[in-house]
């Protein structure tokens, strides 16, 4: 071979004529490319390679033994020629480059035992990408998919591979489609021609995407896609049909072109096979004979065994052992910690009275049973203590575990544990591997392999009923502690509790839920678990999932009796009432909120057991919310009526603290009248006592609408000053979400001082937010400002690009007021291109719109805009329209568009009214 590659024209071929080890191979390359790197000439360096064979024998070979070998001998070089690779230093740029480059790649964290192995997995997938470009790789829970593809990302990237490698993990969040076209196009676009891509809808984004991604090398990895569709032992991460539909459609559209896409799961995906993967599909199984023997040595210096490495490894029932558990990483780590207690014997004979075999099909019930052989060995104490770590799923804090162990301690189906000993059960589940720290920093934190609750629960059916139900009320009573502690941290004033809080209920999220089904099972108090939840879906901005919540709650405890109602069972229902209402506020579903607000007003009427500062507490809240949806439906006058009630009651009961956000919704109401000396008094009335009692977070909201109204009055450098403060503090707090209406005001400030770059900038910025918390409402508003931008800039067609995307989401969401402002942007574009025919058709639009939320200042607008349209087409038929909209005479019309329209706005309003 290396005499053909010479006749082929390559300068100089190092060839071995035998077989030649892997550790040899290793070892001279390494001295090659060392010493080349430091400036020896090639012939030198293959010199000083073939030294270092000579001077290191040893080489490994299978089952980490290792032989002594002189094959320092084998290298034989062929050369046509000196061979100059031009080696130099680094220019500055290009060092720069190369470190920024190493930061923006992907580094592979190792497994606790080290990652082996997959070598020939690793050829094989390649194999079949290049011969498809769609792969399923398919392999049972605990076989080791997901850190195969992690260390792939590392090892594609190294070898070139791909240029770029985009990764999504279905077990950290349910991915939608136009989340993962926003994330890649942030990769593959320059800022530039990502301004423009964002521009598009979601169709013709995924479109455009889609033909790059064909036509370029890319890698796009969805792992753990069993989650999609809520397969049992995975992670509920699922998407609803018409989400998984679009991300079907654009994998299809990916068939057959440059990129490679590998889908990760456990399970056959048969929704995506006929037009995705086809039969091009991987299935990963055990780790090779070479593998298993240094994932198992890396195991046994973990355990500590009585018995030395050595001696393991040559116990004739130790090969066998190996082969039974067949290379699955977690089958593998689960077993071999027995070996601290164990001889190889004992376990192989325990495994096999299991009936695992190595060639049955179904390996997943092989993993339950090595899980069961593991249980069964140890002793009855800590086999009862491990049942009652049952019912967590997916994390546990182990330094919370004190606390659980006395609430378990209070109830007499315990009495006879030896619940002191739950810590060294623990320790015991860390050394199967089913249970892993969270991280090194944080040892405490534990997270829960699937499978151990699955077994678990299977054990605990074997219990007595009085054990099962007395389990299930220390768990409830543990989280309703933890609820309260967590709930604590969400509303803290200290940006730090309040993200520890974050992020300790995110972890927590399935613990917290499986708390509140045990309440509503046993009909007892759940206000405490699911206002944790609840603050926690606000703070995140997981708007859909919150109203999920809270209606499933509402449907159960409304249909509560008599006899099922718990003590504070009246309070509940006004609570979660009033946050169902603000839910579908929040969703722009008004009206039914404001029936679910009135329907609130009835229940305290009627409700006797409510203390009278309560229900006037109750009161006030319920007509403080009845004061935003009358705002949010322009029924202005409504709105301040309901305030003023709110503020009567809090003044009436001495609530002074709670009289700030009412305040500051006055502020509001006033400043839609354009009522802005009363919208500043009413703010800073609100701030005065935000500062008095130090609620430092929720003064940004209001600094923010003082901003907003020195952006109407025109004093920009106020209301930049009064942004800034608000974000700062929005920032401090970790408030990312809140980020964004900051960001999209800021731009409006930079694009009234015609600073458009940087009012482009702050557009994006909260564009990206709101894209990146599924916030597809109120993109709208970006996207129509991003428009105004580009309109500015004389950018016409990315101006309507923007435009139109605002628009298809406001008529997705039902917004019809706010599609009057963009109809009446696109009639504006439209007659700057001169587009008149369709010009008269937005304004059109607009204006009937306007005229149907009575908007005086937006209808004069509109109308002075047909006006100069007419001016310029002489368009009769534009007249006869609007004289029917308005109820008047053609000739008026006429009149009137050579006139001002202000008039005729301020007629048709009164007449209206």
């Amino acid at each position: 071979l290396g005499s053909r590659l010479m006749n082929a024209g390559m300068q100089m071929v190092v060839a071995m004529s035998y077989s030649v080890t892997v550790s040899a191979a290793e070892i001279i390359m390494q001295q090659i490319y060392a010493h080349l790197f430091d400036n020896q000439d090639l012939n030198q360096a293959i010199r000083l390679g073939r030294r270092e064979l000579y001077n290191r024998k040893q080489r490994k070979a299978y089952f980490n033994t290792e032989i002594e070998l002189e094959d320092w001998l084998l290298p034989v070089t062929y050369c046509n020629g000196e061979v100059d690779f031009n080696l130099r230093e680094f220019t500055p740029e290009e060092e720069e480059e190369y470190y920024l480059g190493l930061d923006r790649k992907y580094e592979f964290p190792q497994p606790t035992y080290g990652f082996v192995g997959r070598d020939i997995d690793i050829l094989l997938i390649e194999k079949a990408l290049l011969r498809h470009n769609i792969l399923l790789l398919q392999g049972m829970g605990g076989t080791g998919k997901t850190t195969l593809l992690n260390y792939l990302r590392e090892w594609w990237q190294v070898t070139n591979f791909s240029q770029e490698i985009f990764y999504f993990g279905y077990d950290e969040k349910a991915y939608t489609l136009q989340q993962i076209i926003y994330e890649i196009g942030q990769q593959v676009y320059n800022r530039f021609e990502f301004s423009t891509f964002q521009a598009q809808n979601l169709t013709v984004q995924w479109r455009k995407l889609s033909q790059k991604l064909r036509a370029e090398s890319y890698i796009l990895i969805l792992d753990n896609l069993e989650s999609v569709t809520g397969q049992p032992l995975a992670i509920q991460n699922t998407l609803e049909q018409p989400a998984r539909e679009e991300i079907k459609k654009f994998l299809a559209s990916l068939a057959g072109g440059k990129t490679k896409v590998i889908l990760g799961s456990r399970i056959a995906e048969q929704w995506l096979q006929e037009s995705t993967f086809r039969d091009n599909s991987y299935q990963l199984r055990g780790l090779d004979i070479q593998a298993r023997t240094n994932l198992a040595e890396n195991i046994l210096q973990r355990v500590n065994s009585n018995k030395s490495l050595a001696e393991i490894k040559t116990d004739r029932y130790f090969q066998r052992l190996i082969k039974l558990l067949a290379g699955y990483p977690l089958a593998m780590e689960v077993v071999l910690a027995n070996l601290k207690n164990q001889s190889t014997q004992e376990i192989l004979e325990q495994l096999e009275q299991a009936e695992i075999n190595e060639e049955g099909e179904d390996k997943t019930n092989n993993i339950i049973k090595c899980i069961d052989y593991s249980h069964s060995n140890l002793s009855e104490s800590v086999q009862q203590l491990l049942l009652l770590l049952a019912p967590f799923r997916g994390f546990i804090d182990s330094s919370d575990l004190k606390h659980y162990r006395e609430e378990l301690g209070k109830l007499e189906a315990f009495q006879d544990y030896d619940l002191e000993q739950l810590e060294a059960a623990v320790a015991e589940a860390v050394n199967w591997g089913l249970l892993s720290p969270f991280n090194q920093d944080l040892p405490q934190l534990l997270t829960i392999q699937p499978v151990l609750p699955y077994f678990l629960n299977t054990k605990l059916k074997e219990a007595e009923p009085e054990t099962r139900v007395a389990l299930q009320e220390g768990f409830k009573n543990h989280y309703q502690w933890l609820a309260r502690s967590y709930n604590s941290l969400l509303k803290s004033k200290e940006a730090d509790k309040r993200q520890m809080g974050i992020a300790f209920v995110r972890w927590e999220y399935e613990n917290l839920y499986q708390g509140l089904q045990i309440c509503l099972e046993q009909k007892e108090k759940v206000y405490i678990i699911w206002k944790c939840l609840y603050n926690y879906l606000e703070l995140i901005s997981n708007k859909k999932e919150q109203l999920q919540l809270t209606n499933t709650l509402y449907q159960q405890i409304s249909k509560y009796t008599a006899k099922d109602n718990y003590p504070e069972w009246e309070e509940d229902l006004v609570t979660i009432s009033g946050n169902l209402a603000n839910c579908y506020q929040r969703n722009q579903e008004y009206y039914t909120a404001k029936e679910i607000y009135k329907n609130i007003l009835d229940l305290i009427s009627q409700f006797n057991s409510i203390e009278d500062i309560r229900k006037k507490s109750y009161l006030s809240s319920t007509y403080h919310q009845l004061g935003i949806v009358a705002q949010q439906l322009r029924e202005y006058s409504q709105a301040q009526d309901y305030y003023q009630q709110a503020l009567k009651i809090k003044i009436e009961y001495g609530d002074r603290y709670s009289q700030a956000s009412t305040l500051h919704q006055l502020g509001r109401v006033a400043e839609e009248l354009r009522e802005y000396p009363q919208a500043q008094n009413y703010y800073q009335q609100a701030l005065n006592i935000k500062i008095e009692y130090g609620d430092r977070y929720s003064q940004a909201s209001t600094l923010h609408q003082l901003g907003s109204v020195a952006q109407e009055l025109r004093e920009y450098s106020q209301a930049q000053d009064y942004y800034q403060q608000a974000l700062n503090i929005k920032i401090e707090y970790g408030d990312r979400y809140e980020q964004a209406v900051t960001f999209h005001n800021l731009g409006i400030v930079a694009q009234e001082l015609r600073e458009y770059s940087q009012a482009q900038d702050y557009y994006q910025q909260a564009l990206d937010i709101k894209i990146e918390y599924g916030d597809r409402y109120s993109q709208a508003r970006t996207l129509h400002q991003l428009g105004r931008v580009a309109e500015e800039l004389r950018e016409y067609s990315q101006a309507q690009d923007y435009y139109q995307q605002a628009l298809d989401i406001l008529i997705e969401y039902g917004d019809k007021y706010s599609q009057g402002n963009t109809y009446r942007q696109l009639g504006i574009l439209a007659e700057e291109i001169s587009e008149f025919v369709q010009a008269k058709s937005y304004y059109l639009q607009a204006l009937e719109i306007f005229v149907e939320f009575e908007d005086q200042q937006s209808m004069s607008l509109t109308i002075r805009n047909l006006a100069g349209l007419y001016r310029k087409t002489e368009d009769d038929s534009l007249i006869t329209e609007v004289a029917a909209m308005f109820e008047v005479t053609e000739a008026e019309i006429k009149d009137l568009f050579n006139r001002s329209p202000k008039g005729l706005a301020s007629r048709r309003t009164d007449e209206h009214r």
